[in-house]
């Protein structure tokens, strides 16, 4: 006897499993086949991870004051526990005033009556609501939730009200701050939906202060903001997404970047079917978190939400080991199936690394008046030309920078003959500069008069001129007289298209050796977009190469509007890093269309989007769809299957929390026809 497993529940079953070549896995009894997935029995042990939402209470404040809410949450009226549902009554349209925080232990749905809320997958932003909070805490969020993993699948969830501040120019926090407190076992889980930030009076950094630029902070805490809208107006971003103590462990997001990927599980922080209207970004990771401590290591997809955007710098957004100190970069990103309607400049369609990895495709932009798109992406490596504490430069000696890729070598010392800016001049340099630096090799100079690092972007025989500092740096350039180094590292912690690596923990921490994170190239194919000058954006720092720390489709600026679709097994995309496409020749690496077209040979490294394969878009609309990577010459292997979508929790549903069964051991693999 067979069991048709649906695909939702597969994907959580797989969650962890470690890619493999083969078209079916047997593991004791346990039968996973990629295209459809039947389980014979023995599914005791993997179903024990799924469990029901345990019931609660269902309790109505006598109010909507805050006092009254606070009173059936926290006592004396009611003591809130794991399950129960808080009502707060309203009638017709009600605005109430809260000046203080209501912090919430239990896992708990608080919800606002009087709504209409919005669920349907067709649907963007928050339906009607009754209740308007009127943020006046000046002293912190208005919700802060602290949930707990447990077994029982609970959820809390905030919902149906509008939020906003007292006034255009109070000082606040972001209102709502969710900061779980995860276990080896797995994460909370928690659900913000058909919030109206700013109905009548608008969120702004200037005017509200950067505290509140983040409207939602969750951390440490799995689950899905959904059907939320930001009003025209509005100017600070929907949230900031943590997870700073991965599996209950560390701070800074350290051993979130010391474990693997999650990318297509339940492990992640999701956006989607919101609606933006003045967003300057929709979420940026590792800028803003709870804390110091509570920031660093976020996972989170944005998908399928609609944005009118005005300057905006991109829907993903994720710092690096620069800006923000001890905070580590996000660990990845997955962002498709987005539209966005820019009106003036924006800077990226899809997403940003200043650090990790990521997937980016099947997004869509439209321009209106004078909006236009810099790119699809970029990567930026800051480190290279910032040094920040506590990780400093990334340049090439120990002393400077132990946590990278570096010789440690110093390829040669001397003082500057002249200087005119970013430029240094020796006449001496003549052998360095014909011999160990090669254009596209990342090469540094060590300004030790001055104690600044820059990466050589180009150079004569007797000239190095390097990278331009960033608005935070206080180097302007050389001065004639100083003495220098060069050196070089080949690796910079936690760069754009790096993953998983040794695990540090401490507000000053100490390295053994090296992180040596593993490579973990972001890809990006799809998207499409009109006025755009270029489809991605590379700083100077020659640590990233693409076709290796990054990977795109066919789509490049000239005479094509938009990437191609593969109409054969060669053409656009041949399973290599040249593709033929139009009258050009474009240096691509991952291709899109029918799993019959997908190239018979492929160099290892790209990548193929099936776009007639999977089932987890659930929608009704919008398509399917599996990432195929090339992980050996003439090899693909199924890499990549987005979360169910809608997500399980929009639906009322528990999605799997824990870390994931574990990857079976002792597998055979038969190629099944």
């Amino acid at each position: 006897m067979a069991f048709l497993i649906p695909s939702s529940l597969r994907d959580d079953l797989l969650f962890g499993m470690a890619a493999s070549s083969k078209h079916f896995l047997v593991n004791k009894g346990v039968v996973f086949i990629m295209k459809r997935v039947f389980l014979i029995p023995v599914l005791v042990a993997l179903l024990s991870t799924m469990t029901t939402a345990a019931s609660g209470s269902t309790v109505t404040a006598a109010t909507a004051n805050e006092s009254d809410v606070n009173a059936v949450i926290n006592g004396p009226t009611h003591v809130a526990v794991n399950g129960d549902v808080i009502q707060i009554p309203c009638s017709g349209s009600q605005t109430v005033v809260w000046t203080s925080t209501i912090t919430v232990t239990a896992s708990i749905t608080i919800s606002a009556l009087g709504a209409t809320p919005n669920t349907s997958p067709t649907q963007f932003g928050a339906g009607t609501n009754c209740l308007t909070i009127r943020d006046n805490n000046p002293s912190g969020s208005l919700f802060y939730l602290t949930p707990t993993y447990s077994t029982s699948s609970n959820v809390t969830t905030i919902q149906n009200m509008n939020i906003d501040p007292y006034s255009s120019s109070t000082a606040l926090y972001n209102p709502i701050a969710i900061q779980g407190n995860a276990t080896s076992s797995g994460f909370p889980q928690a659900r913000v939906d058909n919030i109206v930030f700013g109905n009548s009076v608008q969120w702004t950094e200037s005017g509200n202060s950067s505290n509140s630029f983040q409207l939602i902070k969750p951390d440490n805490v799995v689950g899905v903001a959904d059907h939320n809208t930001l009003p025209p107006g509005n100017g600070n971003e929907l949230m900031t997404c943590n997870m700073s103590s991965y599996l209950g462990v560390g701070q800074y997001g350290d051993n979130s970047w010391a474990q693997p990927d999650s990318f297509g599980g339940p492990i992640a922080w999701f956006n989607e079917n919101n609606l933006i209207n003045a967003g300057i970004v929709m979420s940026d990771c590792t800028e803003g978190g709870n804390s110091v401590t509570q920031s660093g290591g976020g996972r989170v997809v944005n998908r399928f939400n609609h944005i009118n955007a005005t300057n905006m710098f991109q829907i993903t957004g994720g710092h690096g080991l620069d800006t923000t100190g001890r905070p580590r970069s996000f660990r990845h990103s997955e962002t498709y199936g987005n539209v966005v309607t820019c009106s003036n400049s924006c800077n990226d369609l899809g997403a940003t690394f200043r650090g990790g990895t990521g997937l980016i495709w099947g997004n869509t932009g439209n321009a209106s008046g004078g909006g236009f798109y810099n790119s699809v992406f970029d990567v930026t490596v800051y480190r290279t030309v910032y040094g920040n504490n506590p990780f400093g430069y990334c340049g090439g000696l120990s002393s400077l920078d132990p946590w990278d890729t570096i010789d440690n070598n110093v390829y040669f010392s001397g003082t500057i003959a002249s200087a005119s800016g970013l430029t240094l001049t020796d006449s001496l340099l003549n052998l360095v500069a014909s011999q160990l630096i090669p254009a596209g090799s990342p090469y540094s100079v060590y300004d030790t008069t001055q104690g600044f690092v820059s990466q050589i972007v180009s150079n004569t025989a007797n000239t190095a001129t390097v990278q331009s500092p960033i608005s935070e740096s206080t180097w302007s350039g050389f001065n004639t007289g100083d003495n220098y180094k060069i050196i070089r590292a080949t690796v910079c912690m936690d760069q754009g298209g790096r993953g998983q690596g040794n695990y540090i923990s401490g507000t000053s921490p100490t390295p053994v050796s090296a992180i040596n994170e593993a490579l973990d190239p972001i890809y990006e194919w799809d998207d499409t977009a009109t006025n755009m000058s270029q489809q991605y954006i590379l700083t100077d720092a020659k640590q990233i190469q693409l076709n290796r720390d990054f990977y795109t489709d066919n789509w490049r600026t000239g005479n094509l509007s938009g990437p191609m679709e593969q109409t054969s097994p060669t053409v656009p995309f041949n399973g290599t890093t040249t593709c033929s496409a139009g009258s050009g020749n474009y240096a691509c690496g991952v291709g899109f269309g029918t799993l019959a077209n997908r190239p018979t040979t492929c160099t290892q490294g790209v990548a193929y989007w099936a776009t007639d394969q999977g089932s987890w878009n659930q929608s009704g609309s919008g398509g399917q769809g599996q990432l195929f990577k090339c992980t050996a010459a003439n090899t693909w292997t199924l890499a990549y299957t987005p979360y169910q979508y809608p997500h399980p929790l929009v639906s009322g549903n528990a999605a799997a929390t824990g870390s994931g069964p574990m990857p079976p051991s002792n597998l055979n693999g038969t190629v099944v026809n």
